[in-house]
């Protein structure tokens, strides 16, 4: 069996495409766990009317104390000897969990990870479709920290239940899902990844992580994430040397358009990235050293440039409300 434990609030215009979506799968061997908290919509309602119809749904009524104490009322709650998570605004395409628990199988795998649909109002954009990759956990880690392939999302994988054990979301820090996933990838003997696109993601301009203070939220679980890192994993040194130069970068930018930048964050982050910068890596190509400058000294310029980039990007791509 497959358990699929979806968190629901206020989300009344999309779960229930989420909750078909997982219902009618050519995998019928699941159960779905909705954790759902009463908000300022229909969304328990809509809940409540598909338990009443497909006995496969276990149905969570839970005060609203974040998604990491939802995540963690449904995993208390699987039977499954695999388990998924589907996100309420999201939707998956029906052979997903099919395909993925047959690569489990296949290949002996802890985890499976599916390619991804990015659902915008007027676009659908997609990973591109390639070959199966079969790698270690280790490997799986640094697929993660390159910018290529999978990142280290809780939605596009399905997880041997075992590999679970003794891990929950924690739930003193926003970006939680970070922060066990990357655990379950160390801990994963092996890793299979289908870059088939089968989860539908759908980018929202209302989304958790679009909202205020998830630049610093977002900093912190990366700090988190390279300590883990560099003592279980010390030769993916490189690579995390080049992710966090890359994140903390980032957060420069986010913090800089920000509508109230913060001078003692911008400072922080500034000498993360002096420090980085400073440390020898040979994975640091130029144009990320040139943006390390930037970030460092020309905080105007990159301030401008990046004010280009999002207005470009809301001028093309149009994101769910």
């Amino acid at each position: 069996m497959i358990s699929i434990v979806m968190i629901v609030y206020d989300v009344e215009r999309y779960v229930e495409q989420g909750i078909k979506s997982v219902l009618d799968q050519t995998y019928s061997d699941i159960e779905l766990i909705i954790v759902a908290s009463e908000g300022h919509d229909r969304s328990v309602d809509i809940c409540r009317q598909y338990a009443g119809k497909d006995a496969r749904i276990k149905l969570i009524i839970a005060p609203p104390n974040g998604i990491a104490d939802a995540r963690n009322r449904g995993l208390a709650e699987v039977t499954g000897d695999y388990l998924g998570f589907v996100d309420p605004d999201d939707y998956i395409e029906p052979q997903m969990y099919e395909r993925l628990i047959g690569h489990m199988e296949k290949y002996g795998a802890d985890i499976a990870v599916c390619g991804r649909f990015y659902e915008y109002v007027n676009a659908t954009l997609s990973d591109k479709p390639g070959g199966v990759k079969v790698m270690t956990g280790s490997g799986a880690v640094a697929m993660t920290l390159g910018n290529e392939g999978f990142f280290l999302h809780c939605w596009d994988k399905l997880y041997s239940k075992k590999i679970f054990k003794d891990l929950h979301f924690r739930t003193d820090i926003t970006v939680e899902d970070r922060i066990v996933v990357d655990r379950l990838l160390s801990a994963a003997d092996t890793v299979v990844y289908d870059p088939e696109p089968m989860y539908h993601f759908r980018e929202r301009s209302g989304s958790n992580s679009k909202k205020s203070g998830m630049v610093r939220n977002s900093v912190e679980a990366n700090l988190l994430m390279e300590e883990f890192i560099l003592s279980e994993h010390p030769e993916l040194k490189d690579e995390c040397t080049r992710f966090m130069l890359y994140e903390m970068i980032t957060a420069i930018q986010n913090e800089l358009v920000s509508g109230a930048p913060s001078k003692a964050d911008l400072k922080e982050y500034t000498e993360k990235v002096r420090s980085l910068a400073a440390t020898p890596c040979p994975l640091v190509g130029r144009s990320l050293r040139l943006k390390s400058f930037a970030a460092i000294h020309l905080k105007c310029i990159l301030r401008f440039y990046t004010k280009v980039r999002q207005t470009n990007s809301a001028n093309t791509l149009e994101r769910f409300p």
